[in-house]
């Protein structure tokens, strides 16, 4: 559970600095961990850089290397997509059958098959090790700058911002992606939504009793929109090139179903959205910073608020 707020944290500075360094050496270590396959270890480090990104944007106002920092762990999660999206595609497949009923499952065995090859091929490449190495690298120097960052608020503030314009970000996204339902912009609403279930992760202990439960809904409602993203990526890779997955007709159907789980899919994600972001961004910021002062003060525990008479 490194991935939270302390009570021993002296200020936020370092709880970011702790943070940041906990994810930075368990990436390292994932990286020289031969029990891991390359697929694995490419998940885990992609894993750690997003969650030092959600770290950074929590205390973004306050943080003045935020654009430098940010754009060094988004680079260096990027060229290992590839290998990424080759092992989802497949786990997208398999969900689906999975979830849908259906009454011959070898008609489609030429698109897993065709799947299964193209993910052999990305990890199979000898420029991911090249790519792992130059990352370990990169890891290690990042992993000395974080031991300086400094902020410059203390206390709720240093966090007040990111935290307010993660949520409000969320909410304006899935506003949207309701009125479009359009694949793009529930991919957007995510990408936001990702960066508030962080942030709730990051604060939960201050109100455990409250913020745990918020956090777990997030994670949820993340799960169901990584999914529908998951499918529209297969979706577009059937598209672009059919006849490389078998008989037209099987890829046809293959992409009905596509089409129907999207459909529960989007209805399920809507259905949480429109609970977990109903405040509004004033009203959640000043919920949290009255958590935090009580927190701070010795009267919040994880079972209870402590009430002084």
């Amino acid at each position: 559970m490194g991935y939270r707020i302390r009570k021993g944290d002296a200020d936020m500075q370092q709880a970011l600095r702790r943070i940041a360094g906990e994810q930075i050496d368990r990436a390292l270590a994932e990286l020289d961990d031969a029990a891991l396959s390359p697929a694995a270890r490419v998940h885990q480090i992609r894993k750690r850089c997003k969650k030092l990104r959600g770290l950074l944007r929590l205390v973004r106002p306050a943080f003045s290397g935020f654009g430098a920092e940010n754009a060094t762990f988004r680079d260096l999660a990027r060229p290992l997509s590839g290998a990424r999206d080759a092992d989802t595609l497949i786990r997208s497949y398999d969900a689906l059958l999975a979830a849908q009923e259906v009454d011959d499952r070898r008609r489609f065995a030429a698109i897993r098959a065709r799947l299964t090859r193209e993910a052999g091929e990305a990890h199979g490449a000898p420029a991911l090790d090249d790519r792992l190495e130059d990352l370990r690298a990169q890891m290690q120097e990042a992993r000395r700058r974080a031991r300086g960052w400094s902020l410059g608020h203390k206390g709720f503030r240093a966090l007040a911002g990111g935290a307010g314009k993660s949520y409000a970000r969320a909410r304006e996204a899935m506003q949207h992606a309701y009125a479009l339902r359009e694949d793009e912009a529930l991919h957007d609403w995510r990408k936001y939504l990702k960066a508030h279930w962080y942030h709730a992760r990051l604060a939960s202990r201050i109100c455990p009793g409250m913020m745990e439960p918020h956090a777990e809904g997030l994670d949820r409602l993340c799960t169901l929109l990584g999914d529908h993203h998951d499918l529209c990526v297969l979706d577009a890779r059937l598209a672009g090139a059919p006849l490389d997955f078998g008989p037209r007709t099987d890829v046809e159907g293959f992409r009905a179903l596509i089409g129907a789980r999207k459909a529960v899919l989007e209805e399920e994600a809507f259905r949480a959205g429109r609970v977990l972001l109903a405040e509004r961004r004033e009203a959640l910021v000043r919920r949290w910073r009255g958590y935090w002062k009580l927190w701070r003060a010795g009267r919040m525990t994880r079972e209870r608020l402590v009430v002084k008479a």
